[in-house]
């Protein structure tokens, strides 16, 4: 049996996505899934981007709220820079950042 709090890495070994902050770089499983606001009396379609890295990554790059990171996929593609608005640990060494594109 795995022991995920033990080694939450496990979770990022496959991922395509990397996260790069003032030249360092982490894994991170990013997505950034459809989401409709309600505005006023209409709707807005829109999408949610964020991702998840270790604690121990988070701490290293100096992640928090205001950070600006860009998002790249297989190392070289930029999936696009944003900034964190949201800091969510899950207390198992992982956490999920809300982010909104930095432009």
């Amino acid at each position: 049996m795995i022991d995920f709090a033990a080694d939450n890495s496990i979770f990022l070994d496959d991922s395509p996505h990397s996260v790069a902050v003032g030249g360092e770089t982490a894994p991170v499983i990013y997505d950034a899934p459809f989401r409709r606001e309600e505005i006023y009396e209409g709707q807005v379609e829109t999408s949610a981007p964020g991702c998840s890295m270790l604690d121990s990554d988070a701490t290293r790059l100096g992640v928090q709220h205001a950070t600006r990171l860009s998002v790249y996929k297989n190392e070289t593609t930029l999936v696009g820079n944003f900034e964190v608005i949201g800091v969510e640990p899950d207390g198992l060494g992982l956490t999920r950042f809300t982010l909104t594109k930095d432009f």
